[in-house]
């Protein structure tokens, strides 16, 4: 609706700011044309000035020559054409070895290593420089150069006429300030851009000219009006008019602000009132928005995010006074919020009893296997032969380990996966204990890291670690100089969804733990388990210590859900 409004009204709106604009540019071309026209009125006196000089030195260049062999000849005559002028502090002959021995008054000077000098020299051409210090007069002076042929062919030197910058810097005229509503300011530059000129002053001059702006770009581009910032950041509108064509400007500027008013009437009533009317149609249709549709549709919005992040208080939505489609929308999600509720309860309530049942059957399986391994050890107790008690001793191991892993299994907090660490480490603990004996101990080093691990990996890697354990623990010796053997037990993972397991110790010399004495069913039973779990058992044998080593991939607990729920 508010778009709909807007765009309505965007013709008027654009109307009122083409025309505005009209004004605007109307009342910017005449301020620039008075401008113009009291630049060069104001700048004529000074402009005038500079011509005059100009000849006057072009003149004296073609007759200085004779005087050269009279040094007393040559400052008379400088001193009658600085007398008849009265405006020129100096007229001089300056040589291109820098010593001026031809001068008004009399004066001398040598120019050698002058800066200002050696940029003349280097350029000798006619041509009008600032030079803010005169080494003669002591004072800003505008130097009138033109320059003097040698008999030889080449040039001798240049003559040079000084004007004041004090005589040149004339106040604006009233009636102009008048005219414009504001005393303009005025500077005259020559076309290197060097300002000769300047109504506030030579010092004052940068303050109102553009900043980063080179004059002599603006005065070769031929545009006679144009607007610029200063380096204060005060917007200035700038008249350019041509004293000397390619050699001398005249520059009036005014800030913008004066520039394009219109009198009385202010330059932005046109765009103050046709943003106002395009306002107030965005406002009055922000409020039928806000008071129809959106406020309803925030309240709606917050409720489905609260449901969408947890929360299952869904509160009174109420939708009084909403349009009848989002009406219907609320009440279609208490709707749907009910039924998810309902679903989710029962959900929960079979989930909690699958897990009862499934624990039931883990903690029995644990218990009936706990039972076959106290009647094996009974058992034990009443065999005679050493072999048979090993055997039954073997077996106990074995079903102790499948035992645990279903204890593990009912204890956990899932159903799926059993922690490698807690699992691994109750049954080493299980097997050291059953094999210590009065003088016999171990020294267990264990590093299990806790890694999740599913039911089809959990049972073969527990079976794998009470073999390879066993093994371990019935040929371990003590290290050269240490009372009790030691073995070491690691579970890490790898990278790339991978494990490893390592069991090792030290062995009696020449006895492979790898390959037990006896019959060999604790090595096919290591390749059994490793098979199980798609590796294969690898021992390895360096200095005395022997590792058993398996490496296999982790089965994603998603897949074991899967597998396991149904």
């Amino acid at each position: 609706m508010a778009a709909l409004l807007a765009m309505a009204l965007l013709p008027l709106a654009a109307i009122s700011i083409v025309q505005a604009g009209a004004w605007r540019d109307a009342a910017r071309d005449q301020r620039a044309a008075i401008l113009l026209g009291e630049t060069l009125r104001v700048s004529a006196p000074v402009t005038g000035l500079i011509r005059e000089a100009k000849g006057a030195a072009a003149a004296l260049a073609q007759t200085v020559r004779p005087l050269l062999r009279d040094e007393a000849a040559c400052d008379a005559a400088m001193s009658h054409l600085a007398s008849m002028s009265g405006e020129y502090s100096l007229v001089s002959y300056v040589p291109l070895s820098g010593a001026m021995t031809c001068a008004s008054g009399g004066a001398s000077y040598d120019y050698a290593g002058n800066a200002i000098f050696e940029a003349i020299v280097a350029d000798l051409r006619p041509r009008t420089v600032v030079n803010p210090r005169g080494p003669v007069s002591g004072t800003s002076v505008l130097l009138v150069i033109h320059p003097v042929l040698a008999e030889e062919g080449g040039y001798a030197g240049y003559v040079a006429l000084a004007l004041p910058h004090a005589a040149l810097a004339d106040e604006v005229p009233e009636d102009v300030a008048a005219g414009l509503g504001e005393a303009p300011d005025f500077v005259t530059f020559n076309r290197e851009g060097t300002v000769l000129t300047a109504s506030t002053g030579l010092a004052e001059a940068a303050s109102i000219l553009p900043a980063g702006v080179a004059l002599a770009g603006w005065a070769s581009s031929g545009r006679s009006s144009f607007a610029a910032r200063t380096a204060s950041g005060q917007v200035r509108f700038y008249a350019l008019a041509p004293v000397v064509e390619g050699e001398l400007y005249a520059l009036g500027s005014l800030p913008v602000r004066e520039a394009v008013r219109l009198g009385p009437l202010s330059m932005t009533t046109p765009f103050l009132l046709s943003g106002l009317m395009y306002l107030g149609s965005l406002a009055v249709a922000w409020i039928a928005t806000e008071h129809l549709v959106s406020r309803h549709i925030r309240r709606l919005s917050r409720a489905i995010g609260s449901f969408a992040s947890g929360s299952r208080v869904v509160g009174d939505l109420d939708m009084e006074g909403a349009p009848s489609e989002i009406r219907d929308v609320g009440q279609a999600f208490i709707r749907m919020t009910d039924t998810i509720l309902h679903d989710e309860a029962e959900l929960e309530d079979t989930v909690h009893q699958r897990e009862v049942l499934l624990r039931e059957v883990h903690h029995r399986v644990k218990n009936n296997l706990q039972l076959i391994a106290s009647i094996m050890n009974m058992q034990s107790r009443r065999a005679r032969s050493p072999e048979t008690k090993a055997l039954m001793k073997g077996l106990q191991e074995r079903v102790m380990s499948l035992a645990t892993v279903h204890k593990e299994l009912y204890q956990t907090s899932g159903l799926t996966d059993v922690r490698a660490d807690e699992l691994l480490g109750d049954i080493t603990r299980q097997i050291v204990g059953m094999a210590s004996a009065p003088g016999r101990s171990f020294e267990i080093d264990t590093d299990f890291a806790p890694i999740p691990l599913t039911p089809d990996q959990a049972v073969p890697l527990s079976l794998l670690l009470t073999e390879g354990l066993t093994n371990a623990i019935k040929y371990a010796e003590p290290e050269p100089g240490g009372s009790r053997p030691r073995l070491r037990l690691r579970f890490a993972p790898t990278g790339g969804g991978r494990a490893e397991l390592s069991i090792s110790n030290d062995a009696r010399d020449g006895i492979d733990p790898g390959e037990p004495e006896g019959t060999g069913l604790g090595r096919q039973l290591l390749a059994a388990f490793a098979s199980q779990l798609g590796a294969e058992a690898q021992t390895r044998a360096e200095g005395g210590r022997y590792t058993l080593r398996i490496e296999f991939a982790l089965h994603a607990l998603e897949g074991a859900e899967q597998r396991h729920g149904g």
